[in-house]
Order: structure tokens, then C-alpha cells, then sequence
């Protein structure tokens, strides 16, 4: 391949019906932007989800590490630089920062994806090249080793959703974005209407299906910091899909 650009940067302008009620990107829209540039840039590098599919494999999102300093406004032109960081264990690694015109980062993540089997169900290795690729490009914007997160022992707010057809992917499971919005609904009111993200962390442990009925569990942590550990739980055989853990600032305006 030539003219191979190893990072890689896609341009996003914040919509009308990606904003909540203060005006500022939700967090599904920030996330919706994540997936989409590193969709691109897979492509562009021969990775991509249309190549895979046709080996009987396909990239699943395992980790995710998110850090914003301030949430961009409707209408903002919001950049998304991407770049493949190596591989971690059975991890794709890819970075991400976020920015505008002529200003230095507002956000960054880290992701850990993972090749998986479509017919077993199994992660496989990832491609040689994709662990070549991190010795030409730039470090890990978070150096985060993807421990497990802590789990909820005290569930203190519960929701329960159910998975809609447009909660479904090319892979016919839930889309990672839906499930990290699931996971914000069973947040207090003051937090998920007024608060601004600061910090996600999350871990993806299990798919879910169109009709399947997924309880959200939530459990603020103890601290002057308003953090929360979220778990989603598949009610139909109590398999847990999900953990995440937040952290919030107030107010959002």
C-alpha cells in the first residue's frame, strides 16, 4: 500500500440532535465519533470490518478509556485524530485525541479491540501488521493496562432498558455506543442532566440482542470526586454485559 497515513484525523460538525439540554455534545456523540475515525482509518490501513467479515472474523470493541476536559457545543467543529498504538494480549490497541482549529487536545482515549470469531464466538490474535504498526506511531495517550473494573456491591439506583432494533450493529448485537448510554440512564437526575463527563472507563464482557432486557446498576463511590461504577446485567440468565465507571463535573453550562 502506499501513501499509508499511520495517523490518521477525521472532522465532525456537533449536531442539533447530539446535544443535550445545555447545548454541549452528549457523551454517545462523542463516542459515535471515536468509533467512526477508527473505522476509517482501519479501512484505509487494509483492517477494516468489510475485510474481516470476509474471513469470518470482525473487530469487537473491548475497552474503552475517555478523558474530556470540556465537551464541545452545537455547531463546533470538533477534530478526532486516531492511531493504531500495538497490541496488549489479545488487544488492538488504538489512541484518540480530540480537538478543535488552532487549540492545543480537549479530550483523549485509549481503546483495547479485539478480532473475534463470528461463527465461535472466540477472540483470535490480531493481525501481525497491527502490532508493527505501534512501533512507527506516536505512544498511548492514557497508559492504561485494562485491569478489571470494580464491580457494583451496593446497587443504589436500577433501570431497566430493552434493545431496540436500532440498538443493533453490522455485528447483530447492541452497538458499544448504545450500551454506554444504557449504562448513564440509572444516573441521578443532577448528573445525567446537568453533570459533564470528565471520566469513562469502560469494559465490555458479554453481547446482548434485540429483545433482550438489560438491568442497569449503579453505585456511587465514596469521595468528594462524583464518581459512579455502573453494571448491566442480561435479566434473561443474569449474565453481566458491561461495567463502567464514571466520573462527573457540575455544572454543564
Amino acid at each position: 500500500m502506499t501513501d499509508v497515513q499511520v495517523v490518521w484525523t477525521d472532522s465532525f460538525t456537533v449536531r442539533a440532535h447530539e446535544v443535550g439540554k445545555h447545548g454541549h455534545a452528549s457523551t454517545a456523540a462523542v463516542c459515535n465519533w471515536l468509533q467512526e475515525t477508527a473505522g476509517n482509518h482501519a479501512t484505509h490501513l487494509g483492517w477494516g470490518i468489510e475485510g474481516l467479515m470476509g474471513q469470518g472474523m470482525t473487530w469487537v470493541l473491548s475497552r474503552l478509556h475517555l478523558v474530556l476536559g470540556r465537551t464541545p457545543l452545537w455547531r463546533e467543529q470538533v477534530k478526532v485524530t486516531t492511531w493504531p498504538a500495538g497490541a496488549q494480549r489479545l488487544f488492538a490497541l488504538r489512541e484518540f485525541e480530540l480537538h478543535t482549529d488552532g487549540d492545543s487536545p480537549f479530550g483523549c482515549a485509549t481503546t483495547g479491540w479485539v478480532v473475534l470469531n463470528v461463527l465461535t464466538r472466540r477472540p483470535v490474535r490480531p493481525p501481525e501488521d497491527v502490532e508493527a504498526m505501534g512501533r512507527r506511531t506516536p505512544p498511548r495517550v492514557l497508559d492504561d493496562a485494562f485491569a478489571k473494573l470494580p464491580e457494583v456491591e451496593r446497587p443504589e439506583l436500577e433501570r431497566t432498558v430493552e434493545v431496540r432494533f436500532a440498538d443493533l450493529d453490522m455485528n447483530d448485537h447492541a452497538n458499544n455506543v448504545s450500551v454506554i448510554a444504557w449504562s448513564l440512564e440509572a444516573l441521578p437526575d443532577e448528573f445525567a442532566l446537568g453533570g459533564r463527563l470528565a471520566e469513562l472507563e469502560v469494559e465490555f464482557r458479554a453481547e446482548s440482542r434485540h429483545g433482550e432486557r438489560i438491568a442497569v446498576l449503579v453505585q456511587r463511590e465514596p469521595g468528594e470526586a462524583p464518581a459512579f461504577r455502573h453494571t448491566l446485567v442480561r435479566e434473561g440468565d443474569g449474565r453481566e454485559i458491561a461495567r463502567v465507571r464514571s466520573v462527573w463535573a457540575l455544572p454543564a453550562r
